[in-house]
């Protein structure tokens, strides 16, 4: 016995249906849920905000940096004067009985 006709339609229709619906309605969803999730651009006028704490740290960062070789020149002369004068003796026991 052949399969019914109406039978085969309903079958294809019962995925066909469902899975168009999925598409149609599920595309504008997926859509607006990555530009969600996607990185806001940073405005230019925050931008020029940026440039100038970035400009500040480096200053302060070019400061710090003067200041730890002059503290480390400072270091290697004291060493290097220490080691030039050997340091004095402290005298000992002088005629303790």
């Amino acid at each position: 016995m052949p399969p019914d006709p109406n039978v085969i339609v309903q079958t294809v229709l019962s995925w066909v249906v469902p899975g168009v619906v999925t598409i149609v309605l599920g595309f504008p969803i997926v859509r607006l849920i990555t530009k969600w999730l996607e990185p806001k651009p940073v405005p230019p006028r925050e931008l020029g905000a940026i440039n100038g704490r970035l400009e500040r740290i480096e200053a302060a960062v070019d400061a710090i940096a003067l200041e730890v070789e002059r503290i480390s020149e400072s270091q290697r002369f004291t060493a290097r004067l220490q080691s030039e004068h050997p340091a004095p003796r402290l005298p000992g026991p002088t005629g303790v009985s």
